[in-house]
């Protein structure tokens, strides 16, 4: 198996987190067809969270190929009231990895990384959403000591 390195992204790498992000779109169709299409991207966006000192594109390469990527990102702190505890936490946006690297450890180094870089900010835990649907990425995140805190319900009208 090929050695995994992580790395942050730069703006060249801009063709291949739009690919990785093609990847997560129809995956999202598939899971959730009736809110989720596949849509181009916008390049400014990516490049924004690229060029941010408070968010990372960060790379999973094999011999010089991308092949998945996390997007983490500093939310801040919790909602101002008076009944919340105050803490600074950061977001996992996104985690994709190519399907014929899957199952070789490249999203778990991914998800350690995305956990270095909050920790290096001394922020205080690393947030992430996941559709309902999505087993496979649940059963991950599982494994990696997170836990579900709270849950979006919809109720079509």
């Amino acid at each position: 198996m090929p050695k995994t390195v992580i790395r942050p992204a730069v703006a060249a790498d801009l063709p291949s987190i739009l690919a990785l992000y093609r990847v997560l779109d129809e995956e999202m169709v598939d899971l959730q067809p009736d809110f989720f299409c596949a849509a181009p991207r916008e390049e400014e966006p990516i490049l924004k969270f690229i060029e941010s000192t408070d968010a990372d594109f960060l790379l999973a390469e094999q011999e010089g190929t991308v092949v998945g990527l996390a997007l983490v990102v500093y939310a801040g702190w919790t909602p101002e009231f008076s009944c919340v505890l105050p803490h600074r936490y950061a977001s996992l946006y996104d985690l994709v990895v190519l399907r014929d690297h899957r199952c070789q450890g490249i999203g778990s180094s991914l998800l350690g990384a995305a956990k270095r870089w909050a920790r290096d900010r001394r922020l205080e835990y690393l947030e992430l959403g996941v559709l309902a649907q999505n087993t496979n990425a649940i059963e991950l995140y599982e494994a990696h000591d997170f836990v579900e805190a709270r849950r979006t319900m919809r109720c079509m009208l």
